[in-house]
């Protein structure tokens, strides 16, 4: 019984841990900025003024590339944290 208390503790810090990723990502031009939760879920975006000289499709994929880089970082964060909740899990 204990073993398991112990293990749903570890499973409830890894939610935490997950709950308070944020990774950012930026345009190499520094045009756009996304920021996305350990979800991936977009949760901040800025636009600088540079892209009312931009065409709109350049602008669509930048903002779209740039967001998927943020979302790719997240993913690497939360297979890292899901790493460490496996290897914890095991020494329990």
């Amino acid at each position: 019984m204990e073993r398991a208390k112990s293990q749903c503790g570890l499973m409830q810090d890894a939610v935490g841990d997950v709950d308070a990723i944020r990774t950012t990502a930026s345009s190499a031009d520094g045009t756009v900025v996304a920021c996305v939760n350990g979800t991936g879920t977009l949760v901040g975006l800025t636009i600088t003024d540079a892209v009312t000289t931009m065409d709109s499709r350049a602008v669509a994929a930048l903002t779209i590339a740039t967001i998927h880089q943020a979302v790719h970082r997240s993913g690497i964060e939360r297979e890292r944290l899901i790493s460490r909740l496996h290897s914890s899990l095991g020494e329990v």
